[in-house]
């Protein structure tokens, strides 16, 4: 028997083999005793006939219809005796039978590629420090107070501290209604800091049922009119600034004063915004290695992970179901790049644990377990439990730990930015 491997790429493999008619004897003898068991021949039990008549009858026909089993069960002995880490089962390629004399083929597989990966000391990386504008802390405590907000039905609008509902009609140049150009029943915040400075001029003092037209500008930066009709007036009564409402914000029974208000809604918001910047940090640490490392990215895996791409944005949509108009082909060649990004990455990871010894213990499991019992109501012990049957939560807490250990070795540069309110134009 020839047997040859060639090197399509990195972990493509294809297994050329010529086999001869002796050799595959053996096979051919193994498919006829298979055929024999089932064979109904006149004379015979089922399964009865003689081996000889079976061969003379059927022999050649068998022979043809076998020789992909032959050539799985050479492939399979093949792998087994070179200890190849194959990803996926070969895909027979080409078959050339001469009977009575020997079997050609051709099967492609994939192998797990050969991993190395370059030394990440030292890793140079960015990480942005957020820090919040006093405006930011504004907003919060706006928004929690319009939660907190009561409404009383009024006539005018005589301040910011009221909500209308309005009807909106675009208007051309000339004055005349735009057909299909309309909105109702819109309530605005005259509070609300993104309304348009032409809007919050036109608003002021507005009356229930009063007409106004506003000059404002398109998408385009062009002229365009509104005209605005105020159906409905309502006044807002804000929750005072007191114990009773600084415990229903943030659940806290020892902030006593509005400073003190203030400062926790800072510290709730750098964790949020701390949170953001780790996530950015994680992301910029997997692109550098991927960057840095030239691992090739098995088909197999590719599509592993496409499919699971596929499967995500499937849920977004109600039932789990995509539109019939969804093309998922299309869509896939759009993800193909992030499969192929998740995939190497996935082979740097996992080379990583192993050249670092990377392990999940008790002590990690525990953390995981206490930061979320409280969210899901469940006691830890319960949890923990939970976490070591699931495979995912180990998989999430080793890739935790490689992306440390890489931050921990990296060269890192904080860069500040300043999180504030967005002014209008």
């Amino acid at each position: 028997m020839d047997l040859k491997l060639n090197d399509l790429d990195n972990s493509k493999k294809e297994l050329q083999a010529e086999v001869s008619y002796e050799e595959l004897a053996p096979h051919f003898e193994k498919a006829l005793e298979s055929y024999r068991k089932k064979a109904i021949i006149p004379g015979f039990r089922k399964g009865k006939a003689p081996l000889k008549m079976i061969k003379k009858l059927y022999g050649e026909g068998i022979e043809f219809s076998s020789l992909e089993d032959v050539i799985n069960e050479i492939f399979l002995q093949y792998i087994t005796d070179e200890k190849l880490d194959i990803l996926s089962k070969g895909a027979i390629t080409d078959i050339d039978y001469k009977p009575k004399e020997k079997l050609n083929f051709k099967i492609e597989f994939d192998v797990m590629p050969v991993i190395k990966v370059s030394d990440y000391n030292g890793l140079e990386l960015t990480q942005t420090k957020y820090v919040i504008d006093d405006s930011m802390v504004e907003d919060e405590i706006h928004y929690h107070k319009q939660r907190g907000a009561t409404y009383e039905m009024d006539g005018v609008a005589l301040d910011d501290n009221y909500v209308i509902t309005v009807d909106l009609q675009n208007l051309d140049p000339e004055g005349n209604i735009l057909i299909g150009q309309s909105s109702k029943d819109m309530k605005i915040s005259l509070n609300n800091p993104s309304i348009y400075p032409e809007f919050k001029e036109g608003f002021k003092g507005i009356k229930e049922g009063e007409v106004r037209i506003i000059d404002s500008k398109n998408a385009d930066g062009g002229p365009k009119k509104v005209q605005i009709t105020c159906t409905k007036i309502e006044k807002i009564i804000q929750p005072e600034m007191n114990e009773e409402f600084f415990m229903k914000v943030t659940s806290k029974d020892d902030i006593k004063t509005e400073d003190e208000f203030k400062a926790e809604i800072r510290i709730e918001l750098e964790k949020i915004y701390n949170g953001i910047s780790d996530r950015k940090l994680h992301t910029d640490v997997i692109s550098e290695m991927i960057k840095q490392n030239d691992v090739p990215a098995p088909d197999r895996y590719v599509d592993i992970f496409l499919n699971g791409i596929v499967e995500d944005y499937k849920h977004q949509f109600p039932k789990h179901q995509f539109p019939k108009e969804f093309n998922v082909e299309d869509f896939k060649k759009e993800r193909r790049v992030d499969a192929i990004l998740q995939a190497k990455w996935y082979l740097i990871r996992d080379k990583i644990i192993e050249s670092a010894k990377l392990e999940v213990n008790e002590d990690d499991y525990k953390k995981i377990a206490a930061d979320n019992a409280s969210k899901y109501n469940i006691p830890e012990d319960k949890l923990i439990e939970a976490y070591k049957e699931n495979d995912d939560v180990k998989l999430k807490i080793l890739n935790d730990k490689v992306i440390d250990l890489i931050i921990l070795k990296a060269k890192i540069k904080d860069v500040e930015e300043i999180v504030k309110r967005e002014e209008k134009d």
